[in-house]
C-alpha cells in the first residue's frame, strides 16, 4: 500500500498558506539544525519528561536581528498531536544565558532537509513556507507559524 503521507503534508503546507500568507516586511527564521533519534536534547532546551520517551526528534530555526538573536526548538515526542508539536521561542543572550519566551504546541514543521519534502517542488509558496515555517510580525511582537498567532510577553510560560 501506498503512503499518503507526503500529500497530506503538502496538502496541510497549502492550506496554512492560504490562511497565512507572508509579507516580505516579516523577519523569517532560517532552518538551523535537526537531532533526530536522540535520547537527550545536545542543547539541553527539552529535559526530563520531554525526552523521556527516548528516541525523539529536535528540530531549530534561528533568527539574527538587531534587536537580538532568537531560537525556535520543537521537538517530536509522545506529546504531539497530528499537526502539532511542543515548541519552545528562546531569547539567546549575548552572555550565553536563555529566556524562554514562548513555550506552546506549534504547527508541526518538517525541514526541507527531510526526505518527505523531496517529492515537492523546490520554488513557489510551498517551498517557501517549508523553509520559513516560522516568522515575526512586522511590529516584531509576535510569532507567527502558519495560521498560529503568539504574543511575545518576555516571559516563561
Amino acid at each position: 500500500m501506498k503512503s499518503t503521507l507526503p500529500h497530506a503534508v503538502a496538502l496541510m503546507i497549502a492550506s496554512l498558506l492560504i490562511a497565512a500568507p507572508a509579507s516580505a516586511n516579516e523577519p523569517t527564521f532560517s532552518f538551523k539544525t535537526a537531532y533526530r533519534n536522540v535520547k537527550a536534547d545536545p542543547d539541553g532546551i527539552w529535559t526530563g519528561a520531554a525526552v523521556a520517551g527516548g528516541n525523539v526528534s529536535i528540530f531549530e530555526y534561528q533568527l539574527h536581528s538587531a534587536n537580538g538573536d532568537l531560537l525556535i526548538s520543537q521537538i517530536w515526542n509522545d506529546d504531539c498531536s497530528s499537526s502539532t508539536c511542543p515548541t519552545r521561542l528562546i531569547r539567546l543572550d549575548p552572555g550565553g544565558g536563555r529566556t524562554v519566551v514562548i513555550d506552546d504546541m506549534m504547527r508541526q514543521v518538517v525541514p526541507t532537509d527531510d526526505p518527505r519534502f523531496a517529492g515537492l517542488t523546490k520554488s513557489g509558496p510551498q517551498a517557501d513556507y517549508a523553509q520559513h515555517p516560522f516568522r515575526l510580525s512586522e511590529d516584531g511582537k509576535t510569532l507567527l507559524n502558519g495560521d498560529y498567532k503568539f504574543e511575545l510577553g518576555g516571559s516563561s510560560r
